[in-house]
């Protein structure tokens, strides 16, 4: 069987957060790549991908997916390369104490985008705030496990505005 990349975030007393490039895109198909994240403790997904991206990428059937596993799925649109806008903010307040609820229980949280980076470094680094983890602290945790997170001018500026 493939294997769906993911990199692993511990938090201090509580689950992780799993970092990884939207599931289906690599070498595993898209219910591979769904089981083996549950597999890894996962119970909730964070996606970050906008609609349009989810039939370009061939994963239309995330949401699906995800239910059919198990997994409670989370729609978090960031338009690539920007800052969190309204469709995101709209949907924040659900999951994130989706999220919390799962990390205080010791569960994992996927976080992903298209490359598993970018975006997926905005909803970790957002998570993370939440739980009173300093900016300071959470970019070069997330940045050690994702290199490509917090490179583009715009996600640095949006994560500044929470010093």
């Amino acid at each position: 069987m493939a294997t769906h990349p993911f990199w692993t975030l511990p938090l201090e007393g509580a689950g992780s957060l799993l970092l990884t490039p939207c599931p289906g895109t690599k070498e595993a198909d898209l219910a591979s790549s769904i089981e083996q994240l549950k597999a890894a403790g996962a119970t909730v997904v964070l996606t970050a991908l906008e609609s349009d991206e989810l039939p370009e990428n061939g994963v239309q059937a995330l949401a699906k997916a995800c239910e059919d596993a198990g997994l409670t799925w989370f729609h978090l649109p960031i338009e690539d390369d920007c800052a969190p806008a309204e469709g995101f903010e709209a949907n924040w307040a659900a999951a994130n104490a989706a999220a919390q609820a799962a990390l205080n229980n010791g569960d994992n949280v996927v976080a992903h985008c298209k490359g598993g980076s970018g975006r997926t470094g905005l909803i970790a680094a957002r998570i993370m705030l939440e739980r009173g983890v300093a900016v300071d602290t959470l970019v070069p945790a997330i940045q050690a496990l994702r290199p490509g997170a917090f490179t583009r001018q715009a996600h640095i500026d949006y994560i500044a505005t929470f010093k």
